[in-house]
């Protein structure tokens, strides 16, 4: 029996600093893809201007520079935001457990309620029976199921490769 059954999910992914916000790294883009009724729904991002700069081994990876967050919003004015459209949906992700490190330290730091409620599709990989991937990687697993995630690390395109992967392998996993 499949237990993925609510209505809608919103999946979610983080492009951060670097790895720790107990040492100061700080989110400079969260993405959002909606999944309705097993359809893929709304999908974006936003840059957010983080207080410090972006290392240059950050905008290596992700492709975000000091210049394209200048003028963003602080995750002061989004993450509020933020929180209220979540609601008590569940979230999924692809590595929840660094991306709800970041997501519940800052909404500690903001006074808001922290996200609990989540799937975690790394997880669901290693219960997957017919996943031969070599590793649980994101890129690893498109690249199995046929996914193409166009932008890699960044926010709006790895949450639409995680809807996608969600939704072909949550009737696999028991």
């Amino acid at each position: 029996m499949n237990k993925y059954t609510d209505d809608k999910y919103i999946v979610v992914d983080l492009e951060t600093t670097g790895l720790d916000p107990f040492s100061g790294c700080e989110i400079i883009e969260i993405g959002i893809t909606e999944i309705v009724n097993n359809q893929i729904g709304r999908n974006y991002s936003r840059l957010i201007k983080p207080k410090g700069i972006i290392p240059s081994h950050i905008t290596s990876i992700t492709s975000i520079s000091n210049d394209m967050v200048k003028d963003a919003e602080n995750l002061e004015t989004v993450l509020p935001n933020f929180r209220k459209y979540v609601g008590d949906t569940t979230i999924i992700a692809h590595n929840a457990k660094f991306d709800l490190k970041f997501l519940n330290y800052y909404l500690d730091l903001l006074g808001l309620e922290p996200i609990n409620n989540h799937i975690c599709t790394l997880e669901m990989l290693k219960k997957c029976k017919s996943y031969k991937g070599k590793n649980k990687k994101l890129a690893t697993a498109c690249e199995y199921y046929n996914i193409v995630n166009e932008h890699a690390h960044r926010a709006n395109s790895d949450t639409l490769a995680t809807a996608k992967l969600f939704l072909a392998i949550k009737d696999e996993v028991e």
